[in-house]
Formats: C-alpha cells, structure tokens, sequence
C-alpha cells in the first residue's frame, strides 16, 4: 500500500543522501539508469515494471536506445509533491543488480 505521506524539504532531502543517483528536480525525484549491454536492460525491465505495480506507484519514464538510458521522473500527483511513496519506489529500484 502506498503511504502519500507528504515529505517536507528537510525530510526530501535527508531522504536523497541515501538515493544513490537520484536527485531533485523542483517536485520530482528523477534518475537515469544507464545500462551497459541489452542483457542488462531486459533484466532491468521486468524488475521495474514488478516494482512500481507491487507498490502501486508509477513513474514518468522515457527510454533511449542509443544511450541505453531509462530516464524516471517520480512525484505524487495527487498530492502535489513528493511523498513516502516516491522515496520507497526510489529505494526499491536502487535494490537491482544487473
């Protein structure tokens, strides 16, 4: 169950020393995952998609092929900014390892 608890600045930011790669962009947490090979990428897609329906929370995304790059954007619309629920998804999908 998704906890919309809003984060207030000091929370976000306490939060994103612990993110590995991800950073704040005004109400959006974002990160590129950059992959090495498609092998990694086909691993990398179902653990994503997994993740973010377990949690029912579902990230902005765009994928470039040339870069191999997955680009997510992640806030809670509903609420108008970030809560509990972006920060879980975010930790949840720093857990993949190729």
């Amino acid at each position: 169950m998704e906890d919309k608890t809003c984060l207030s600045d000091d929370e976000v930011e306490s939060e994103l020393k612990e993110l590995d790669g991800w950073v704040r962009k005004g109400l959006y947490l974002k990160k590129d995952f950059v992959f090495d090979n498609w092998a990694d990428i086909n691993k990398f897609l179902p653990f994503f998609t997994k993740t973010i329906v377990e949690e029912n929370h579902h990230p902005d995304f765009s994928f470039k092929g040339a870069s191999r790059t997955l680009s997510l954007e992640m806030t809670t619309h509903s609420e108008g900014g970030l809560t509990r629920a972006d920060i879980t998804v975010a930790r949840a999908l720093n857990n993949w390892n190729s």
